[in-house]
């Protein structure tokens, strides 16, 4: 099955510009007097205009010269928001992107990419030749808001745990389909049901069938290369979420079906009990995954998950925050080895304790990861640092189903600044990262399996601002 735009979304897009002229006219017909009509100018010129520049340096320093990469990218978004009538809004934005500078992206015989791993998400990662990418419509939803109830209808951000928007490049994910949410008391409850997405990193729309691969696909539980990219049978993915909330106590439970593919609950629960200036906390996660069917193809070699495959983790988190500018946890993942932890990267970033920067932990099982991270925060807000480091104990290289991507053990840091500018430079921000990954089994990786993984450092300067 080949990737293409979906012709349902052209109906969804006609649908929603309709009703943007249609709000005057239905607004302008509970009045009486000429005058008061409003026009569609008028009405329009009532919604939210927001704006957003991103300027990215991201730099890959590997072992020897030739398999460095560097690139200066540039975006420019821009979101709209009518305004309410009876509940009813429409929101529609777009970005333009642009490669300003680069070395070493690009193979000069070839004109494909080079391997560079976090720089190429930068752009068009299925077109090398493309140095301007314009999303019209990047996002463009019907949304209704009535007392405790809203939803959304279209093309959207999403964020839970595991499926989001990871905006951590130019462009975010972007899921088409239907979401609501309804809060009662101390209780929300979310669901939704996603047939397409616009992937992070593309300019293309993939049914969320063939989302499943776009990134790369590591090793089959045979050893052998993975194919299962448009060879996925699915009729999308459904989300159902609730989140339960206390002064002390934050509980949220979450359920992904992929269709005719799997099934995967995540819980987590965080306490933070305070005592003068401090406040101690304790979090704890898990999850459960099994196939459905045959794992979203009966050939058992282009399907995602195997049949007989589930796979079970947790994690936990204990910590002190002092006088809530100061915090210390100690962070900790382990997943079976029953089966691999398998969630399509393409639908976002995992959120576990002993997540890092620059590594998901999709793909792998019989692993168990420690984290210790510090961070702070001024109290004017403006300053805010994070400072960790982190150790991940994986099976073998020779084990394939439990290692997908053929990564041994490695160490894991992270330096991270944010500094928001005030006055006449107000909505501005600076975001420095950078991480350090080396590989601690020495001789079990080749130099080839090392690139962009371990023995590597990652470099980002990130200049934002919002109007």
């Amino acid at each position: 099955m080949k990737t293409k735009n979906l012709r349902h979304q052209h109906f969804i897009l006609s649908f929603l510009l309709l009703f943007t002229f249609l709000l005057p006219q239905l607004a302008g017909a509970q009045t009486t007097s000429t005058d008061s009509i409003p026009t569609l100018a008028k009405f329009l010129k009532k919604g939210k205009l927001n704006f957003h520049s991103r300027t990215y340096f991201m730099g890959t320093l590997n072992e020897g010269s030739s398999t460095d990469f560097f690139t200066i990218a540039q975006s420019l978004g821009v979101k709209y928001k009518t305004p309410a009538f009876y509940g009813f809004q429409i929101q529609a934005g777009g970005y333009l992107s642009m490669r300003l500078a680069e070395h070493n992206l690009i193979d000069e015989n070839t004109g494909e990419w080079n391997k560079a791993r976090y720089e190429k998400p930068l752009y068009d990662i299925n077109n090398p030749n493309n140095h301007y990418n314009l999303g019209i419509l990047d996002e463009v939803y019907l949304s209704y808001k009535h007392k405790n109830l809203s939803f959304k209808l279209g093309r959207q951000s999403y964020e839970t745990p595991l499926m989001n928007k990871n905006y951590n490049r130019l462009r975010p994910n972007m899921f088409q389909g239907l979401s609501a949410k309804y809060k009662l008391n101390d209780f929300t409850v979310s669901g939704a049901w996603f047939i397409s997405e616009a992937v992070r990193g593309t300019m293309r729309t993939y049914s969320m069938a063939n989302s499943f691969g776009v990134y790369g696909q590591g090793k089959n539980r045979n050893g052998e290369k993975h194919d299962y990219h448009n060879h996925i049978s699915s009729l999308g993915v459904g989300v159902f979420g609730v989140q339960h909330e206390l002064k002390n106590l934050k509980t949220q439970v979450w359920n992904y079906t992929a269709e005719n593919v799997f099934n995967m609950s995540f819980l987590q629960s965080d306490y933070r009990l305070e005592k003068d200036d401090l406040t101690y906390i304790i979090g704890g996660q898990g999850f459960y995954e099994y196939a459905l069917n045959h794992g979203g193809n009966k050939d058992q070699t282009r399907t995602y998950i195997c049949a007989d495959e589930q796979s079970f983790g947790f994690g936990g988190q204990l910590g002190i925050n002092v006088k809530d500018q100061h915090q210390f946890t100690a962070n900790y993942l382990a997943i079976s080895d029953q089966g691999r932890f398998l969630f399509p990267r393409e639908w976002g970033r995992e959120q576990f304790y002993a997540s890092q920067t620059t590594e998901l932990f999709e793909g792998y099982g019989g692993l168990n990861a420690y984290v210790l991270r510090y961070r702070f925060q001024s109290k004017n807000k403006r300053h805010a640092s994070i400072v960790s480091g982190g150790f991940v104990d994986q099976p073998g290289l020779d084990e394939v189903e439990l290692n997908k991507y053929q990564l041994a053990d490695y160490y894991h840091f992270l330096i991270e600044h944010k500094y928001h500018f005030q006055k006449q430079l107000e909505g501005l921000s600076l975001r420095f990262i950078a991480t350090y990954k080396t590989d601690f089994s020495k001789n079990e990786m080749s130099a080839a399996q090392k690139l962009n993984k371990v023995d590597m450092i990652n470099l980002n300067l990130v200049l934002d601002y919002h109007l």
